[in-house]
């Protein structure tokens, strides 16, 4: 099924895994949630004429981070959209089913409507008048990774040329749900929500750096080995996932030459699409260097993800 995949798309006999795809601006969103949607609209509204009346949360937030990213780079109209998210639209999915089952009513037309999370990616083509493949993604810890992925296998394929991907994601409503799922204090860090969105195209012309390369592991020690046989030529910077231990945290970092830790989580707060959040402050802190997330979903599967800045 491989071998034939590749002589569908027409391509050569490289590993799919070492395509390169190459990221020309990036921009995002983040910070503590406000309750007045205005906010949001006055953000957008910067970039935008367009009206959103009935726009909630969860659509805002990904035209904030969307629009900041494609902003005066001359996307192209083909341009794809993969809008990945953990939660999709927590707030009015919330409040539906308040109305449901405390109070016994039917949900509000315009509350039922906007749990539809993928009306966020239409929204983002038709704001930035995009005709391309429009996709909103999402996977268990991984939703941001797996994006990437989905993404590279149109690049490699020839159906897209150009994407914004971002990972959007409304701070989480529950405090004690966030220390139920992932067994530690809220208090450690602040619970923010974020639009974080890439612009990656085909053409390394202009490029700023690349995602160079993402690889998925059944255990932590298949991902060390992979590491260790990877060669930097630039300086590198280390961030994991929240659910990636100390002790194996230490395992990763001895088997990286001289990495300078950054933690985006602390930096910036948590919220659910955290590593799409530590792409985008890589590319706006370091001047340069091989930024090697690692990531871990509940099941104990681990993902590697390499973004280079020239």
């Amino acid at each position: 099924m491989h071998m034939r995949r590749h002589a569908f798309c027409g391509l050569s006999d490289n590993p799919p895994n070492s395509f390169p795809m190459y990221i020309h601006s990036h921009g995002s969103f983040v910070g503590k949630p406000v309750d007045d949607v205005k906010y949001y609209k006055q953000e957008v509204s910067r970039y935008t004429e367009l009206q959103f009346r009935r726009a909630n949360r969860f659509v805002l937030l990904s035209l904030a981070g969307a629009c900041r990213c494609a902003h005066g780079h001359g996307i192209k109209n083909e341009t794809a959209v993969y809008l990945t998210t953990e939660n999709g639209n927590l707030g009015d999915t919330e409040t539906v089913l308040d109305q449901i089952f405390h109070q016994h009513q039917f949900p509000l037309p315009y509350n039922f409507i906007n749990t539809m999370s993928n009306t966020a990616s239409f929204y983002v083509a038709q704001n930035l008048k995009l005709f391309g493949r429009n996709l909103t993604f999402s996977s268990k810890q991984l939703s941001f990774e797996r994006g990437i992925e989905l993404m590279r296998s149109d690049l490699l394929c020839g159906s897209v040329e150009e994407a914004l991907i971002g990972g959007v994601d409304e701070a989480c409503f529950s405090k004690q749900q966030f220390e139920a799922k992932f067994q530690r204090p809220c208090g450690v860090f602040d619970l923010v929500e974020g639009s974080c969105w890439l612009l990656v195209r085909k053409n390394a012309q202009n490029a700023m750096g690349e995602i160079s390369a993402l690889e998925s592991f059944n255990d932590l020690p298949g991902a060390i080995a992979w590491l260790q046989q990877r060669s930097f030529s630039r300086p590198v910077v280390v961030s994991y996932g929240l659910l990636v231990g100390g002790r194996e945290r230490e395992a990763i970092a001895a088997r990286l030459p001289a990495p300078a830790e950054f933690d985006h989580i602390a930096a910036l707060g948590y919220h659910d699409s955290a590593t799409a959040s530590g792409a985008t402050a890589f590319l706006e802190r370091y001047p340069s260097g091989s930024w090697v997330h690692v990531n871990k979903d509940f099941r104990g599967q681990f993902v590697v993800l390499n973004v280079e800045k020239y």
